[in-house]
């Protein structure tokens, strides 16, 4: 398994549930980074596509829903950061399905690091004050 993403502490809620759930995304993210630079594996990339698109919705729905709970008041906006990043990322599957030799790898990995690292970074962190029970954002 390659390093292409690595789990630090800085990308850590503190919330078990969503620090899990995030650790699997960074693991599934260099499991497809391995499939698509390693010569003989895109016979894996499908699978690998709809599994990680598949985790991503139930993480999303789990982050939403523990949102929802603590009365998170941004839960719109952030949901529709969601809703676009599916929305990527179907496509993108979609692009591969169609033309697997001529879609662009670079391409989603970049969007797949980009995501993951400034939207844990950066929206995530904003509802962790709620989840803890603080009632405000950090700024």
């Amino acid at each position: 398994m390659s390093e292409y993403l690595v789990w630090s502490e800085e990308y850590a809620t503190g919330v078990e549930m969503i620090d899990g759930d995030h650790q699997t995304l960074f693991m599934m993210v260099n499991t497809l980074h391995d499939a698509l630079v390693r010569d003989g594996a895109t016979d894996q990339l499908p699978h690998l596509f709809e599994r990680l698109s598949d985790y991503v919705n139930g993480h999303f729905g789990r982050e939403e829903a523990l949102m929802r709970q603590c009365g998170y008041p941004l839960l719109d906006e952030h949901s529709e950061k969601h809703h676009q990043l599916e929305k990527t990322l179907r496509k993108m599957v979609v692009e591969f399905s169609t033309d697997p030799t001529a879609f662009p790898a670079d391409d989603l990995m970049d969007f797949l690091k980009n995501w993951l690292t400034s939207h844990v970074l950066k929206s995530d962190m904003h509802y962790v004050p709620f989840v803890n029970g603080q009632k405000a954002l950090r700024t």
